[in-house]
């Protein structure tokens, strides 16, 4: 088990949680901050947009972002980056090169051709749209 979610939140109506009452994907409705003087902030904007999945295997997998989505430029999308694994990439913009197969189910983002590990290539990262419903 990679998280342990039996405790993760609080029933309104005070039963007791079960891993089971989390499984499933969901949507953000709002993130704000409360100060200790009373004022409202917005981390990540008033609307941000995010999603949290967990599973029955206690995976949970979680995407937040601003409103203003990425910009598409062309066959590219420009990513505005806040958080990343490179330090050096935190508030600069990532292109990738965009292609969505006929039937709208596969997206590829591709780099520009890069050095990792000693050598040059370009890294596709190839997703698989997930049905809603």
């Amino acid at each position: 088990m990679l998280c342990d979610v039996s405790n993760a939140a609080e029933r309104s109506s005070n039963l007791p949680l079960t891993a089971g009452d989390l499984v499933g994907a969901w949507r953000l409705q709002r993130w704000d901050t409360a100060f200790d003087d009373g004022s409202v902030g917005f981390v990540m904007g008033a609307e941000p947009v995010g999603l949290i999945v967990y599973t029955i295997e206690g995976t949970i997998i979680t995407t937040i972002s601003a409103a203003d989505r990425p910009a598409i430029d062309g066959n590219d999308v420009v990513h505005e980056v806040a958080i990343s694994l490179f330090p050096n990439w935190v508030g600069g913009t990532q292109r990738r090169h965009v292609s969505l197969s006929d039937d709208g189910r596969v997206l590829t983002l591709s780099t520009d051709p890069l050095v990792a590990g000693g050598r040059r290539g370009v890294q596709p990262l190839v997703w698989e749209r997930i049905a809603t419903g």
